[in-house]
């Protein structure tokens, strides 16, 4: 079974969105999670061939938008250095703002 087969028959709804891959949320009936999509590293498969992705859980939520928090620092975190605070908070504020567009629908 693929992992959308599971998705479609798991009771848990799916929140998928480009501009916050490799993240996305799933929702159930007790909490948010946030899930990051994983693809390994050659160098750490066997005889050096890609390996399959796989789904890893990164934390569960009372609500959406701690979710979406949650996603901009671990976005922000995704590059391993930065040269400068400046950099570091720019780079957040850039996801920030991405957050901010994503839920700024008018309803």
């Amino acid at each position: 079974m693929t992992t959308k087969e599971k998705e479609e028959a798991s009771s848990t709804t799916f929140i998928r969105d480009s501009r916050i891959e490799p993240y996305f949320i799933g929702k159930d009936t007790h909490c948010y999670t946030v899930y990051e999509t994983v693809t390994p590293d050659t160098r750490y498969t066997e005889g050096n061939i890609a390996g399959k992705d796989y789904t890893k859980p990164m934390g569960h939520y009372s609500n959406f938008g701690h979710c979406l928090k949650a996603i901009a620092r671990n976005k922000t975190n995704d590059k391993k250095n930065y040269d400068s605070i400046t950099e570091y908070l720019e780079t957040y504020k850039q996801m920030e703002n991405i957050i901010k567009e994503l839920t700024n629908t008018g309803i």
